[in-house]
């Protein structure tokens, strides 16, 4: 019986949940090869990484909670230590303005094409910045807060089927078919926080969870950049300009990206 094998198996046992997984483990939970050999001619398990592999990604060993398994569609490398610096997490409110949602358009379409954007595959500033990228051929990474057989909201369906086939990442703790969840949701925002060298916050309202993300980054040692929001009456309750006062980077362009990022711009060839 092999050790990824039987977590991978806890995994689809407890639907993911990470607190059910840590415990059968602790405890020694008994668990026969028959269930294994089972479990594994099940349909729909894999590709699945696990954290006994060699391919799990040093950022996600260093926050709390690491997943033990992550179920996954395409490109896995592009979450591999060797991306990891050219990686940016975008997040932002679903109830987006047009004005946060252009501005987080232009951003990512002029960044060259070896940043990668990772964000959450909602709708409002996650899906504006997963379609930027693919529009601007840059490689994406959707992480989401259900199965990647179950995945929420069903319009984005067309989106994660393009991320997959323009040479994106569709990835998951939780296993095929689990539906998703508010408590998911939120869970997932630390990985979202993990892939990214940084972060970018494209528009938020004050006591958003969109703030879960940045706490996250920010226990993590991550540096925030942050879309200013225009003075307004809807700008004096900006989490944006908020987190700008409390030291976040004001990001204004794509420059901004590559210092928030500490990488040096590289144009891409003609």
């Amino acid at each position: 019986m092999k050790g990824r094998d039987l977590i991978a198996y806890l995994s689809y046992l407890y639907d993911g949940n990470w607190e059910e997984i840590y415990e059968a483990i602790k405890s020694k939970q008994r668990v026969t090869e028959k269930e294994i050999e089972d479990f594994l001619s099940k349909e729909n398990i894999g590709p699945y990484l696990t954290l006994v592999d060699a391919e799990y990604p040093s950022s996600l060993k260093k926050i709390s909670r690491p997943p033990f398994v992550l179920y996954y569609k395409g490109d896995l490398s592009l979450i591999s230590d060797d991306n990891y610096d050219n990686c940016l997490a975008i997040v932002g409110s679903r109830n987006s303005s047009k004005y946060g949602e252009d501005s987080v358009k232009n951003i990512v379409e002029k960044l060259t094409n070896n940043v990668i954007i990772v964000s959450g595959l909602a709708i409002g500033i996650d899906k504006i910045a997963h379609q930027s990228a693919l529009f601007s051929n840059k490689k994406t990474v959707a992480v989401l807060g259900s199965g990647i057989g179950n995945y929420y909201p069903k319009e984005n369906e067309s989106l994660l089927d393009e991320i997959v086939n323009k040479g994106g990442l569709i990835i998951s703790e939780y296993p095929f078919n689990v539906e998703a969840s508010k408590d998911n949701f939120l869970f997932r925002n630390r990985l979202i926080a993990a892939f990214g060298k940084a972060v970018l916050v494209g528009e938020a309202h004050l006591r958003s969870g969109t703030s879960r993300t940045v706490n996250y980054a920010i226990n993590c040692g991550k540096d925030v950049g942050c879309i200013p929001y225009p003075l307004s009456n809807d700008g004096i309750k900006s989490g944006c300009n908020r987190l700008i006062k409390d030291g976040s980077y004001l990001i204004e362009d794509d420059n901004d990206i590559y210092d928030l990022l500490g990488i040096n711009r590289i144009d891409d060839e003609k």
